[in-house]
């Protein structure tokens, strides 16, 4: 099926473009890790949002989200790990399937903090971004995962079922039952550790041997999702429509810069939405 609009990321940013393309009658798909705000949902109050003062992050983006499901966006909740360009529409990669749409708006939220030390030359050599993908070749291996995303346990419980064992770094509250070869590991990551290939990550607390590496987050380097998308530093440029250096390509939100407010993302996901519109009218298939 083919989307007029695709929306990758479900913050207020994301929430507040599905909303506006469901009234202008847009075919929308929204893609999601499936934690919808996670940054805003670890808020334990927001005093600052115009008319709903004294909310935690959590109950108003429960609010966001199911405004925008009741509008009847298509929601997928999987994390986008790709997107390719083709000559008048996006591919958009997730773990169960590959979608596409005329025009994408990118909403992930901020990359906060900078690849491990060692990722970037590895990825692809034992690191990998996608459970789903690459689970298959460490059976009955030892690997590692680190991840800060609740929704991400399905895939540790997933890959436990395929690799002989399996070392967690998490920064969330884990279930109580876990599979008997998942272990829970002290220390910070810091180093990514290998010559061609990962073989151990080193932490705060020391150096773990691995024979694969999982880096389950909610948000990658902005830079590696999108071929041509250019960044101001950390963020994706944008000009005065929202609109990046990939034609048909609009940014709102956290990942388009500061402030990293509800109220500036909330607003820019609909002004993405409308020029997204505009380009679309422009464009016709």
């Amino acid at each position: 099926m083919l989307y007029d609009i695709a929306i990758v990321g479900g913050g207020p940013a994301g929430c507040s473009a599905a909303v506006t393309a469901a009234n202008r009658s847009l075919g929308t798909l929204l893609l999601d890790t499936g934690d919808f705000g996670l940054a805003l949902r670890k808020s334990p109050l927001v005093k600052n949002y115009l008319g709903l003062p004294e909310r935690s992050g959590a109950e108003l983006m429960d609010a966001f989200t199911a405004h925008m499901k009741a509008a009847g966006t298509t929601v997928v909740p999987h994390k986008v790990l790709s997107i390719m360009p083709r000559e008048k529409s996006f591919f958009l990669a997730t773990p169960g399937d590959v979608y596409e749409a005329r025009s994408v708006i990118l909403c992930p939220g901020a990359a906060h903090g900078k690849p491990l030390e060692g990722e970037t030359a590895l990825l692809g050599k034992g690191v990998s971004n996608c459970a789903t993908c690459d689970g298959f070749l460490y059976r009955g291996k030892t690997i590692g995962v680190v991840t800060n995303l609740p929704s991400a346990w399905e895939e540790v419980e997933f890959l436990a079922g395929l690799a002989a064992e399996v070392k967690l770094w998490a920064d969330f509250p884990l279930p109580e039952e876990k599979p008997a070869n998942v272990t829970v590991m002290a220390g910070k990551p810091r180093k990514i550790l290998g010559e061609g290939k990962a073989e151990a990550l080193e932490t705060t607390a020391g150096t773990e041997p691995l024979d694969g590496l999982f880096l389950l987050r909610e948000t990658d380097p902005l830079d590696r999702l999108l071929p041509g998308l250019r960044l101001d530093g950390p963020f994706i440029r944008v000009d005065g429509n929202l609109a990046t250096s990939v034609p048909g390509v609009f940014a709102a939100g956290d990942a388009a810069g500061y402030p990293w407010q509800i109220n500036k993302a909330a607003g820019e996901g609909q002004k993405a939405l409308l020029s997204a519109a505009s380009w679309l009218r422009e464009n016709p298939v």
